[in-house]
């Protein structure tokens, strides 16, 4: 063989190690979410979206929203297990009881408590998180809260100021405490995923469902005329999570792991700060679009609150763990 020929193999051979070298820092992301084009967090994702792809480190994002690949719960069974690489949902204690303490009633019932416990990536909040999905084979990118948690309804409950018997039966999701928390409150209540919700209340199976910030009451629910009366009750916070399959995200270089970390810190704290914000203005929304929005007094609050957190806090370590619960009221 001439020395011009081993020459042209051995420089095919090295172009085609770059070659490879550069193939294999390429990546596709399968990103599924579950929010909505009219949603709030919309627009924030999408960006995220455009920013990875910009950044040029090779990595494209295939998206894929309004629960095209399913519901929260499905989600994350699938980026267990690869099927999906990376979601913007809600993640329930179905997966791991130990999450029921994400669900701690009056946890969050403030923008700053958002911002010190979501937004705060050394909060215990996202430590526990974190700690809980890597035990699920997930990474934890960031944290999302979109506001605080009302009731819709088909119609008025009875002693809506009380804790009375309500007279009707509503959704809750995948979680005893706020199953729990639901029931002192005077409902009967009915365990049910996220994307059964809105035909249940269209057909009356349900009469009600505790689920949505005000936005998402009215953006889904008030605009296409389904149920009637919204109940602020502002227990729990409206949150989602941004989370990867860990052995996917362990594939990614350091320059590109850092391109999507800060593009969907971004993401996070844009949606943070705008639901919050938006939250009265949906409100006044509500109110003139018919709907029944019930007040309550700071008084009827501070009661509540007082029950739950005396009834149903002591439960939870039971369910989560109790060093869990006190992580997190020690936050």
């Amino acid at each position: 063989m001439s020395f011009h020929l081993r020459t042209t193999f051995a420089g095919l051979a090295v172009a085609a190690l770059f070659a490879g070298s550069a193939t294999a820092a390429d990546v596709t992301l399968k990103l599924a979410s579950t929010t909505l084009e009219n949603q709030p967090a919309y627009p924030y994702i999408t960006e995220m979206v455009k920013e990875i792809e910009a950044a040029d480190v090779g990595i494209t994002v295939q998206f894929f929203p309004a629960g095209q690949l399913g519901s929260g719960e499905e989600l994350l069974e699938d980026t267990k297990f690869g099927n999906v690489d990376m979601v913007h949902a809600a993640i329930y204690a179905q997966a791991d009881q130990r999450l029921e303490v994400l669900d701690l009633p009056f946890l969050i019932t403030t923008q700053a408590d958002i911002e010190n416990r979501l937004s705060n990536p050394d909060s215990q909040y996202n430590q526990i998180v974190s700690e809980i999905l890597a035990d699920h084979g997930l990474y934890l990118i960031a944290s999302i809260g979109e506001g605080l948690i009302g009731m819709v309804a088909a119609k008025e409950p009875a002693d809506v100021h009380g804790t009375g018997n309500k007279e009707v039966n509503v959704r809750v999701w995948s979680s005893q405490v706020v199953k729990s928390t639901i029931e002192l409150l005077g409902y009967q209540t009915t365990t049910m995923n996220w994307a059964e919700v809105f035909p249940a209340v269209q057909a009356g199976t349900i009469d009600g469902a505790i689920c949505c910030t005000s936005e998402l009451a009215y953006s889904l629910f008030a605009s296409s005329d389904v149920g009637n009366t919204f109940i602020p009750y502002n227990a729990f916070v409206e949150r989602n999570f941004i989370y990867m399959n860990a052995a996917k995200w362990g594939q990614l270089t350091d320059e590109q792991k850092q391109v999507v970390r800060d593009a969907t810190v971004k993401a996070a704290k844009g949606i943070n700060d705008s639901s919050w914000q938006r939250s009265e203005e949906f409100l006044e929304k509500l109110r003139e679009k018919g709907w029944t929005v019930v007040e309550f007094t700071d008084e009827e609050r501070a009661a509540f609150k007082g029950q739950i957190v005396d009834k149903i806090w002591p439960t939870v370590g039971d369910i989560a763990g109790q060093d869990l619960v006190e992580r997190m009221s020690a936050d």
